[in-house]
């Protein structure tokens, strides 16, 4: 065991290091944050909608059989509450891409001290400039198809994000801008400092959407699609690749390094298109979620109580922990920990570090992960996610939000959480041991 750490110290640890503060997964990470408001009301809407609001929804199924509910309430509901949660899912969920174009591009710029509002502005209207005028060959000029903003879109705006804000950034760096003279107010000297390079931007976009639109006859996005998102979407559906990435965040938190934001901008670029897929093919299309692995899949069955699934942990040193320190920080822990929140055990036991109670910090969630794949894809047993429950939501409870209701995938959260337990407690009783 001390090889292997020794090893994972000198080799990967640097390597870790670095990664987190690689300013594109910097952007990426922070550019998703940004938007979390929006997407945390946007899924809280999509619940209630599927679990209460709909005459078929989970609750709404059995409620409609008392006669003056459904003559009474349900109306409402379909004329009044249904519309408004439908715009809000379109204005949040449905068209995210655009936010996520602004955001990651705002914090590119931002870590590089540059105008991030510019570069943020600049960025969607790069992506708007490679959309097709119209959504047919029978649609009117101007019409959008919202599948410009769906789930086959993700990867495109990134890279859009990326690009364009590198290319203004570059020339803000070379000086090819306005210069005003020092007795312009700031804000007019920005706006026209920032002429050149965005128009050198726009052009570059305008001859990128010429060349997709009219010369290859396709769009961007399809090509993207096609080359890098659809095989990269396939190889998240790998269990061994989210097995492999899990392990990972485990590893970094023993070092004490926050693993989940260090390899999130890697799940949620890999991940974000297959929940958008499962969420459009039941909120749209009414038919089943076509993707087994979603980035929540971890959280629902791997992390119970946060990274290491440490409400398990808090568990098991309630049931045998003889250590007056162990049962008085679990006492402390325990509310946060229900609420996902575990800083308090992972620095407080400590677990970083911690060569005993790191064993099965590290190796629970790859596991769990494992059965909650398993009971997914291959025994079609749990129902699938496609909606991402608020990170704050308490364990078992996320997971039958998470996938509509599902019964099966909630006692199958139930499960990974007991057996989580079981496997804490040998090491648990192992602490009580130690100094």
């Amino acid at each position: 065991m001390g090889l292997i750490m020794k090893w994972l110290e000198d080799k990967f640890l640097p390597i870790a290091v670095k990664l987190s503060n690689l300013r594109y997964l910097v952007a990426l990470r922070d550019g998703f944050i940004a938007i979390m408001p929006i997407s945390m009301f946007g899924a809280l809407n999509i619940m209630v909608k599927e679990i209460l609001l709909t005459p078929t929804s989970l609750f709404g199924a059995s409620l409609n059989k008392w006669s003056f509910y459904a003559e009474n309430i349900q109306p409402f509901f379909d004329s009044v509450l249904l519309p408004i949660s439908n715009q809000i899912w379109w204005g949040s969920l449905a068209l995210g891409i655009v936010f996520t174009v602004f955001t990651i591009s705002y914090k590119l710029a931002e870590f590089d001290k540059q105008d991030s509002l510019t570069a943020g502005v600049l960025a969607v209207v790069s992506y708007f400039m490679l959309l097709p005028q119209q959504a047919g060959p029978d649609a009117a000029w101007g019409t959008v198809s919202w599948t410009s903003f769906n789930s086959e879109a993700i990867f495109t705006g990134i890279i859009v994000a990326i690009v364009s804000t590198e290319v203004f950034m570059f020339m803000n760096r070379k000086g090819w801008v306005i210069k005003m003279p020092e007795q312009v107010p700031p804000a007019v000297s920005r706006a026209f400092s920032a002429v050149i390079p965005a128009g050198v931007v726009m052009f570059m976009f305008g001859i990128f959407s010429y060349l997709t639109l009219t010369v290859l006859g396709t769009t961007l996005k399809d090509i993207i699609n096609t080359s890098i998102q659809i095989p990269l979407t396939s190889l998240g559906q790998s269990p061994f690749t989210l097995i492999l990435i899990t392990l990972i965040s485990q590893v970094l938190w023993f070092f004490g390094l926050h693993g989940s934001l260090i390899v999130g901008p890697v799940l949620d670029t890999m991940y974000s298109a297959s929940l958008s897929q499962n969420a459009e093919a039941v909120l749209v299309h009414g038919v089943q979620a076509p993707n087994a692995i979603t980035r929540n899949i971890i959280d629902l069955y791997g992390m119970a109580g946060g990274s290491g699934a440490t409400l398990a942990l808090i568990i098991a040193i309630f049931i045998v922990s003889k250590r007056a320190d162990y049962r008085e920080l679990a006492k402390l822990s325990l509310m946060p920990g229900v609420f996902q929140i575990n800083e308090p055990v992972i620095y407080g036991l400590p677990i970083v570090l911690n060569p005993v109670l790191a064993i099965p910090f590290i190796i629970i969630p790859p596991i769990m992960v494992t059965i909650g794949w398993f009971f997914t894809a291959v025994i079609p047993f749990a129902g699938r996610v496609y909606i991402a429950p608020p990170w704050v939501v308490p364990p078992i409870l996320n997971t039958f939000l998470a996938t509509g209701g599902s019964l099966s995938a909630t006692f199958l959260s139930i499960c990974t959480l007991a057996l989580s337990v079981v496997i804490y407690i040998p090491f648990v009783n192992l602490a009580n041991k130690m100094d």
